[in-house]
């Protein structure tokens, strides 16, 4: 009698257990700017929980000779002319106060000390794991802050 050969992983549906209001979806995609020889792309996180629609991934090409070198830079370059309703928190633009702390391509770091050229292509950004999401890239840290005092 044949012996039975396992497969070596078991097939696992996708998003198994995310109700589909959570699941993440392909958002916009916003075009290059005209002119830009050196473009960078990055797939930014969105959900707005006052709105109908479940998260989404939307894709922005940053222009790098335009914006500085940070990605602190860039995302407030996308929010000054791309697109107004990006939110994300900023305060120091150092890494002392860790407000603009966010998951970027899968490691927690503050985007005022993550430099452009450090970033896959395309990049991933989302914000913080493990905390609920008050709109894109803002996670409610109150619980956190209250722990602290």
């Amino acid at each position: 009698m044949p012996r039975l050969k396992w497969p070596r992983r078991f097939p696992v549906p996708r998003n198994l257990g995310v109700a589909a209001h959570s699941r993440i979806a392909e958002g916009k995609s916003w075009p290059a700017p005209e002119g830009a020889t050196r473009i960078a792309t990055l797939r930014i996180y969105r959900f707005d929980p006052d709105g109908m629609a479940g998260p989404r991934l939307d894709t922005f090409r940053v222009d790098l000779d335009d914006c500085g070198p940070m990605l602190l830079d860039a995302l407030i370059w996308m929010k000054n002319r791309i697109d107004p309703t990006l939110t994300f928190r900023r305060s120091c633009r150092e890494g002392v106060c860790g407000s603009c702390a966010m998951t970027i391509d899968g490691t927690n770091w503050t985007a005022c000390t993550r430099t452009m050229a450090d970033l896959a292509q395309p990049a991933t950004i989302f914000p913080l794991a493990n905390l609920p999401v008050i709109k894109d890239l803002v996670p409610d840290q109150s619980r956190a802050r209250h722990r602290r005092r």
